[in-house]
């Protein structure tokens, strides 16, 4: 650069705003050297020089436009580059949070996909068993039949048939020889109904007052009765007992 031009405001002289594009230089470089072209004004030395300083400066300023106008370009490409960046990280981490959820819902769906099957499963197994007890727990009578009057009465006859389980109630009619057993669970009854035969010497003859034991044959997980041998010696304790 000239030693004249080093310490002067180039844009300042040709009045060009900082931002202005190489078009724009030229274009107010040609309006201004109109003003003091030298066929425009002839024999003017001041015009002369005042013509070669602008022709001067519009090299400089052409060359300055242009790396303004790539630097523009170059900002510009910048920048959408970093938006581009921004963008595409904000995508990835929207992409992460929803793997990450989804992830998380599908863990939460399976965990309570395993809990709706324990509790269903325990539901059907505790309505099964309420089922169950409801079959097993109530009222199950016996009928008791016997040859021999006065050999039973309620409370010989309440001895016999308790080893097989609660018993509710026993009704006896001496005069018929026969008695009602009624018992809670219906084990109990079956038991009794298939072990119990009474004193040696005047044998009990016990059948279902009811359709409940009509699974017998098909059921043989009931808990099995004592000896009934031990009927006779319950028979004889008692006797020993009334002398």
């Amino acid at each position: 650069m000239d030693s004249d031009l080093k310490d002067l405001d180039l844009r300042g002289i040709v009045e060009i705003q900082p931002s202005a594009t190489e078009k724009e230089i030229k274009t107010t470089h040609q309006q201004n050297a109109l003003q003091c072209h030298p066929d425009e004004i002839p024999d003017n030395s001041k015009a002369a020089r005042s013509f070669s300083t602008l022709y001067k400066l519009l090299t400089i300023l052409e060359d300055i436009g242009t790396r303004l106008d790539n630097l523009k370009k170059l900002n510009a490409k910048t920048a959408e580059e970093t938006q581009e960046i921004r963008c595409d990280l904000k995508r990835k981490k929207q992409d992460k949070v929803e793997r990450k959820s989804k992830k998380e819902l599908k863990h939460l769906k399976k965990e309570y996909l395993y809990l709706l099957a324990t509790v269903r499963t325990r539901m059907n197994k505790l309505l099964k068993n309420q089922a169950i007890d409801k079959k097993r727990i109530g009222s199950f009578k016996l009928k008791v039949k016997w040859m021999a009057n006065g050999v039973y009465n309620k409370d010989n006859l309440m001895s016999l048939f308790s080893k097989y389980g609660h018993v509710i109630n026993v009704v006896v009619l001496e005069d018929k020889s026969v008695a009602l057993v009624e018992y809670k669970l219906k084990t109990s009854a079956i038991n009794a109904k298939q072990f119990e035969v009474g004193y040696p010497n005047c044998p009990l003859t016990v059948s279902f007052l009811g359709d409940y034991g009509q699974d017998i044959k098909k059921n043989s997980n009931y808990t099995s009765a004592p000896n009934p041998s031990t009927s006779f010696s319950a028979y004889q304790n008692s006797n020993d007992k009334s002398y």
